[in-house]
């Protein structure tokens, strides 16, 4: 069983120059270790959600190739059904991959566990298939299909499900532990009720959250300098600066459910952000209803700002900012060739227009 990914923490150098650095030189400025490790998440990470969904449609792909092969190959298209056989292959591969969706094993703790979801997978494969006999049964079709088509496409869709999951879970480890896959978290407060936070969500088996550091705009006794283990990199109005650098997905505010005035006083800071932004509710001794929280494998948290664009409308955000951008690349360098071609004419009409001679 592959061994749960946990959030990186600093290194030892890295956490003594932060112990030692004092404030920066203005309001709002990071200071030059805190600026390091915001350059360390200059890049993107993949995002789980993207990983998961090009899951689906690759696994949606396999399951549709490999019926659709096996029915050229072994029963032709010679076949009175040979519309029926392409729809009944595109309808059992939706319906499977959307089954898995349902049941969960399309997360990411489901990818990182191979052996433990492929069971229920193969389930639900078959299931699909018996659905789709039972369907045919009722249309008065189901006789006329292969049977030995049927068994030979269960086999063959497990064993590529099987043999897919085996190698996505061996990427998706890699992927963590060199930062790749992550969802990078900042921690807003200090002290205990921050040290109690980061050891819930440490606890947290495969869980994707990488902890960047620690924002407080307290110096005391109450929030030491390194909590945890993870340092305090400075105030909440570095945080802005810091955000603007590396690429953060989630702020956690560690402050109690009650402190409304404090919450309140961030949120007018960070609402600027385009992050995540959630509060922590482990502590908390009155508790809602759970569809009122978001969870970090088992820690409650309660949604403040979500992130305005994310995932899915990153990619489709990118892909026409890029359209955009050719379109615009095209358009200058067709008016830069129409007008050479306008200028290029006007000077064949001049020099082929007979000068006056002078008296």
């Amino acid at each position: 069983m592959a061994e749960p990914a946990s959030p990186r923490r600093p290194t030892d150098e890295a956490r003594a120059r932060m112990t030692g650095a004092g404030p920066g030189p203005s309001a709002g400025a990071l200071n030059t270790a805190a600026r390091r490790i915001a350059a360390q998440y200059r890049r993107d990470a993949l995002s789980p959600a993207i990983v998961s969904g090009t899951l689906r449609l690759v696994e949606f792909g396999l399951l549709a190739a490999s019926g659709l092969f096996l029915f050229v190959v072994y029963v032709g298209l010679g076949t009175p059904l040979v519309r029926h056989y392409p729809v009944a292959v595109l309808a059992a591969s939706a319906l499977a991959v959307l089954l898995i969706e349902i049941t969960g094993n399309y997360r990411l703790r489901a990818l990182q566990r191979p052996l433990t979801s492929v069971g229920p997978i193969v389930l639900i494969w078959g299931g699909t298939l018996a659905l789709i006999a039972f369907v045919g049964f009722f249309l008065k079709i189901a006789g006329d299909f292969s049977r030995v088509w049927v068994g030979t496409w269960f086999l063959s869709g497990a064993v590529l499900i099987l043999a897919l999951r085996l190698a996505m879970a061996r990427l998706v480890r890699r992927w963590a532990r060199d930062g790749r896959m992550e969802r990078r978290a900042v921690i807003v407060g200090g002290g205990e009720a921050a040290e109690s936070l980061i050891h819930s969500i440490e606890r947290q088996p495969y869980n994707d959250i990488r902890i960047c550091g620690i924002f407080d705009d307290r110096n005391d006794e109450r929030s030491p300098p390194v909590v945890a283990g993870y340092p305090k990199l400075g105030t909440v109005s570095e945080l802005i600066e810091f955000a603007r650098i590396a690429r953060i997905d989630m702020l956690i505010v560690s402050l109690p459910v009650t402190a409304e005035s404090r919450v309140l006083s961030l949120m007018k800071k960070l609402w600027v952000l385009p992050v995540d932004i959630r509060l922590s509710a482990h502590a908390a001794s009155l508790r809602y209803r759970p569809r009122t929280y978001s969870f970090i494998g088992s820690v409650p948290m309660l949604d403040i700002a979500d992130k305005p664009i994310t995932d899915w409308d990153s990619v489709a955000t990118s892909s026409t900012a890029r359209g955009r951008c050719c379109s615009g690349r095209s358009g200058s360098a067709s008016t830069t060739r129409s007008s050479t071609s306008t200028s290029s004419a006007r000077c064949m009409s001049r020099s082929a227009t007979p000068r006056r001679a002078t008296p």
